[in-house]
């Protein structure tokens, strides 16, 4: 199927989502850091409106699989999220105003995986400070599984950054480390990272991109 339409959603219960629909009524979700999916046939309900909004898009895929999302039964009946184009993903994979420096996201990823929840492969690559990782994750609501790996960059790091920092709530316990790791000063990042964020702390934050809840 040939999906002419996308978006990209920091979604609750989901995490960072990529939604794709075509004018006959098809629907495809992609949860981008688990490579999970759900989908949805147009003959269920029909053609796409061409100013259809994405959340009602997804709030109907999630309705058509029994109101979970990716397998997990939701824990409330809407799923509010923050959508927007293909420029919003640029935005988010390049910073925006975050001084993080790509060794400071390996960093980041590095002590999340010490913590013994995430497992990584990363390759260094030829250009300077260049790095990409095979990224392994359980499954939170299933002991002993484990999803496919899927392959991140600097990019995505930064991505999850910007998710968690719109899903986590202000009261969490992480909540000041999303704050300091968005900061736009890279040398203050860089020593936040290095003498203060706690692996928990940087497992915790990709969880909260990866799921779109502290599962």
């Amino acid at each position: 199927m040939e999906y002419r339409n996308v978006a990209f959603g920091y979604v609750p219960q989901a995490g960072y989502v990529r939604l794709e629909w075509a004018p006959n009524g098809d629907i495809k979700a992609t949860r981008m850091f688990t490579g999970q999916t759900m989908d949805l046939c147009g003959l269920a309900h029909g053609s796409i409106p061409e100013d259809a909004e994405p959340q009602a898009l997804f709030e109907a895929l999630a309705s058509d699989n029994e109101h979970s999302l990716f397998g997990e039964p939701a824990t409330w009946s809407r799923y509010e999220a923050l959508w927007g184009d293909d420029s919003m993903h640029r935005r988010a994979r390049h910073g925006n105003g975050m001084g993080i420096t790509s060794d400071s996201l390996l960093k980041v990823l590095q002590k999340a995986a010490s913590w013994d929840r995430i497992e990584i492969a990363v390759e260094h690559l030829e250009a300077p400070a260049a790095w990409q990782a095979g990224m392994h994750v359980p499954n939170p609501h299933r002991e002993g599984e484990w999803f496919d790996p899927v392959l991140v960059d600097a990019g995505d790091l930064r991505t999850m950054l910007r998710t968690a920092d719109y899903l986590i709530p202000a009261d969490s316990v992480v909540a000041g480390a999303v704050v300091d790791l968005l900061q736009a000063d890279g040398a203050r990042v860089a020593k936040f990272i290095e003498h203060d964020l706690a692996p928990y702390e940087a497992e915790f934050i990709l969880e909260w991109a990866i799921f779109g809840s502290g599962a």
